[in-house]
């Protein structure tokens, strides 16, 4: 079956909201899922994989350590779905004042759909990378305001990137401080160094090398558009497990609830 943006967009609030997930939060994981399903990066099965996980309780994050350019989170086990607008934020505000700074959360669930916080990123004319592991492979979006895409790089092992935004942030050598990619942890490098961006998607886009796979700027694009002009194609089985899943998991309506939009009123 084939679904418009606004029909993804509606139907993943509607099951974040099921799960008593605060207004705003929802409204933005809904933005992910969506805006993921139409760049080809499978939104609404990630979502269908991490609904079992998803935790009502928006604790306020916990700031682990912080210094003039690296941030260090518990993200407390929520998605990163959830928590990356957040943390995209927090990059943006520090980079009023310098040029690169970094935000690693731990004990979360990354995923692809952190592809949403690399265009976000752009849109607001800063170059990004964001690197997640997972058991079997690391990921890396790197995105630029020169372009309306990111890309992504799919590899074994991302070390030689993450040694090079260590050194950028003044933390190599440090093994206290360095930004190791781990399971259950991902990281959001911004800069203003848009130069320097454009040169690493440039080499990345350019490779050769057989242990990268490699979703290009024009990858994204084709997909984004193809959705956009013929719709998103869905599985229409997975469609109705969300939805049916959704509604087993509405929580208990309460005052709070309903003033967040969750409870079985909503």
């Amino acid at each position: 079956m084939r679904v418009s943006h606004l029909e993804l967009y509606t139907h993943c609030k509607k099951i974040f909201q099921a799960c008593g997930v605060p207004y705003g939060y929802a409204e933005e994981g809904a933005e992910t899922v969506a805006n993921a399903e139409f760049l080809g990066l499978y939104g609404l099965q990630q979502l269908s994989d991490e609904l079992p996980y998803l935790q009502s309780q928006m604790e306020e994050l916990e700031i682990q350590f912080e210094n003039e350019r690296v941030t260090i989170i518990n993200g407390g086990k929520q998605s990163g779905m959830l928590l990356g607008k957040a943390c995209a934020d927090y990059v943006i505000a520090r980079l009023r004042n310098q040029q690169s700074a970094a935000v690693c959360v731990r004990d979360t669930r990354p995923s692809r759909v952190l592809t949403q916080q690399a265009m976000y990123l752009s849109r607001k004319g800063l170059g990004s990378i964001i690197l997640y592991q997972k058991p079997s492979h690391s990921s890396l979006i790197v995105s630029s305001p020169k372009s309306p895409f990111p890309i992504m790089i799919h590899k074994r092992n991302n070390g030689d990137i993450m040694e090079g935004i260590n050194k950028e942030l003044g933390l190599a050598g440090d093994e206290k401080l360095s930004l190791p990619i781990e399971t259950n942890r991902f990281c959001i490098f911004g800069t203003t160094k848009i130069e320097e961006i454009d040169d690493l998607m440039d080499r990345f886009q350019n490779t050769i090398d057989p242990s990268y796979i490699i979703t290009t700027t024009e990858d994204f694009e084709q997909r984004w558009e193809s959705s956009w002009g013929n719709g998103a194609e869905i599985s229409r089985e997975l469609w109705l497990d969300l939805n049916e899943t959704g509604k087993g998991m509405l929580v208990e309506s309460t005052d709070q609830s309903r003033e967040r939009g969750a409870g079985e009123m909503a």
